[in-house]
């Protein structure tokens, strides 16, 4: 087995044929099916049948994708950090974020990197559940999350609280300039909301205060991405409902509003690996975090 046959046999699992898979990795279609085969007979496994003019992964085939997947993850993650070694960067930070943080984040990398430390960094959004999964495991030195953190076994400082705002097409003269929009306000309303890819969270939080108030909420989109959201707003889909934090500053052409809706406000989390002596590389890159987003 090598990591060569590994990327082969991924590729034909996700396109689903040898023919789609050639074309992407732009390799000839023999090669593939060697590749393949070699796997099958080293393990005396099989690892597809066939489906029509496709390929059906068996269960052993999907077993061996999921871990497949990881190790040529792994190993590419190896090689960006060896080639970074290489061109002079003696830190590679691996840090997580969710959509809200993402102004944090980046702020963060452009004031490491104007200070003139040689860091390079390996940057992950995902969801609440993926980050606190990927820091416990030690794949990424910290990230920025939301409270409440399920993982007991990590390091945990809450850290700026957000709110609620509607976000607007700017001229949108419906809502007070000053005070907080109520939920009878948004009553009838569609209404655009943040959702996690996977779990509860904020869209089941905001939905859960609309049916306390007696409110029927008319959310016509869900979306995982902010930006997909802002975009949704300039095309007059609907208005946006999120969370943000004081960091966060509307788009030129849109306005945001404060919704006075949830009991308590939803809070931004650092999360860190549990009696881990941190680099100072990794050390700097948190304090910064915590600067900005101090309560």
């Amino acid at each position: 087995m090598n990591l060569r046959q590994l990327a082969y046999f991924r590729a034909v699992v996700e396109h689903g044929s040898l023919a789609a898979a050639a074309d992407v990795l732009r390799v000839a279609q023999p090669n593939l099916s060697v590749a393949i085969k070699q796997l099958e007979e080293e393990w005396g496994v099989s690892l597809f049948e066939r489906a029509g003019r496709g390929l059906a992964v068996t269960d052993t085939g999907r077993a061996l994708y999921e871990r497949a997947a990881e190790l040529l993850s792994g190993a590419s993650a190896l090689d960006q950090e060896m080639r970074a070694i290489g061109r002079g960067f003696t830190t590679r930070l691996r840090v997580g974020f969710t959509q809200v943080s993402i102004e944090i984040i980046t702020s963060m990398v452009a004031r490491i990197r104007e200070e003139g430390a040689a860091v390079s960094f390996s940057l992950q959004q995902g969801d609440p559940q993926l980050l606190e999964t990927m820091v416990e495991l030690r794949q990424l030195d910290f990230a920025l999350t939301h409270m409440p953190v399920a993982n007991f076994g990590l390091g945990v400082e809450p850290l700026a609280p957000m709110t609620i705002i509607l976000l607007c097409r700017e001229g949108d003269d419906r809502w007070p300039i000053d005070g907080e929009i109520g939920p009878d306000a948004l009553a009838h309303v569609p209404l655009i909301l943040l959702r996690r890819r996977s779990g509860g969270g904020i869209y089941q939080r905001i939905m859960e205060a609309f049916a306390a108030a007696g409110v029927s909420c008319s959310a016509v989109v869900d979306c995982t991405d902010i930006s997909a959201i802002y975009t949704l707003v300039e095309r007059n889909v609907g208005l946006g409902l999120l969370p943000i934090h004081a960091f966060h500053a509307p788009r030129p052409g849109f306005s945001m509003h404060p919704v006075s809706l949830l009991p308590a406000p939803e809070r931004l989390a650092l999360i860190y690996p549990r009696g881990r002596q941190q680099l100072p590389a990794v050390q700097r890159a948190m304090d910064l975090c915590r600067t900005m987003l101090r309560t």
